[in-house]
């Protein structure tokens, strides 16, 4: 190649270079057979919030069953009255 071949050539940027490992790991965790540590740890952290949550809303479920009255049996029988539309 003469410098004469090279006189058109633009300059466009790095260009990206990475290792084999650094590459099959990025495969490894697009494919999802493996998970970084830091998503690791926030998804452990989403679980045990997903756990209190659900023993918050047991024991409010339960404080709710105790505290809740009955309904009538005949509450379905005195149903308030209704309007009928007006029609000329």
């Amino acid at each position: 190649m003469d410098k004469d071949d090279l006189g058109n050539v633009e300059f466009v940027g790095k260009v990206k270079t990475q290792t084999f490992k650094q590459f099959q790991l990025e495969r490894l965790i697009k494919e999802g057979k493996v998970i970084p540590a830091s998503k690791l740890a926030e998804a452990k952290a989403l679980e045990l919030q997903r756990i209190r949550d659900f023993e918050a809303s047991v024991e409010d479920e339960e404080r709710n069953l105790k505290s809740a009255t009955m309904a009538p049996k005949d509450k379905l029988l005195n149903l308030p009255l209704t309007r009928e539309r007006f029609e000329d």
